[in-house]
């Protein structure tokens, strides 16, 4: 059937208008989420891979004594990784937000009694606290709206990127050394910047050789693995990502209390990965997204 010309011109004036209405409508819904693609990968960090001894390198130093007061990083073990790509920092509730918006969620509360603080510990450039479910979900949905591979790092990603490439690196600062109120907080800074043990806003004090902030001093960074106390005894060689199964997620950074003694690259500690329904986390738990490059 031949459609006049009259008619035809009509319809295809309508189809361009609102072909123009939904891509601006879309324009303005995607606006944020496309700067935190944009802002995310512009934030993530090259590591060429490579070959080191993970765990307590203490015996291999010249002082041969362990560093670390755990006793699950004893086992040295050699690890070779694939280059892969971390960011430099944590994940803030600024880039979170964009996320729960994407996906309709609500935004977790904060614990009871810190009410009155909400807009000092979940302001937009501090980390936001989540749950190991959380995290690795925002990282997965950040790789599927940015077409790249992205999850929370392993345990060996996240320590070789602390250890400035697997080098015997003690602290994740700037120097490898731990100075307070200078390269991480004194108490009386934290005490400035944030209500009882919640984190302060990322970027604060000096990134390591290979620009990270934050892997030391402001919580921990969720991994992806599962913990078990003697995985480094049965590690696989290339690229591991812990048991396949457990009860507990790996976490590594600063979780508060000990300051010096258990801020080490090397120190293990664990977590369960959710608290049942509950909608609020212990303040200092944080994602860190990783980009496998293989």
């Amino acid at each position: 059937m031949r459609v006049p010309m009259k008619k035809l011109t009509l319809m295809v004036v309508m189809s361009f208008l609102l072909s123009s209405c939904d891509g601006e409508a879309a324009k303005d819904s995607t606006g944020p989420q496309r700067d935190l693609v944009e802002r995310s990968l512009a934030n993530m960090v090259k590591v060429k891979g490579g070959t080191f001894e993970m765990g307590d390198f203490g015996p291999l130093t010249d002082e041969k004594l362990p560093i670390s007061l755990g006793d699950d990083d004893k086992v040295l073990h050699e690890v070779t990784l694939d280059d892969f790509s971390i960011s430099k920092y944590k994940v803030t509730w600024k880039d979170y937000d964009v996320y729960l918006h994407a996906k309709n969620l609500s935004r977790p509360d904060v614990p009871p009694g810190y009410e009155d603080d909400r807009e000092k510990i979940q302001a937009p450039d501090v980390p936001a606290a989540l749950n190991w479910q959380q995290a690795q979900d925002y990282c997965h949905w950040l790789g599927e709206v940015s077409g790249k591979k992205i999850a929370l790092p392993t345990e060996a990603q996240w320590e070789y990127a602390a250890r400035d490439g697997g080098k015997y690196v003690i602290y994740a600062t700037d120097n490898g050394k731990y100075e307070e109120g200078r390269n991480v907080p004194s108490t009386e800074q934290r005490e400035e910047m944030i209500s009882g043990s919640f984190n302060y806003p990322v970027g604060k004090y000096p990134a390591t050789p290979l620009g990270l902030y934050d892997m030391a001093g402001n919580g921990v960074d969720w991994m992806q693995d599962w913990y078990a106390k003697d995985y480094y005894s049965h590690s696989a060689k290339k690229n591991p990502t812990g048991p396949e199964n457990g009860t507990k997620k790996v976490i590594r950074g600063y979780e508060g209390g000990g300051g010096a003694l258990s801020n080490q690259t090397v120190f293990r500690k664990s977590k369960e990965p959710t608290l049942g329904n509950r909608n609020w986390y212990i303040p200092y738990y944080n994602a860190r997204c990783a980009i496998n490059n293989q």
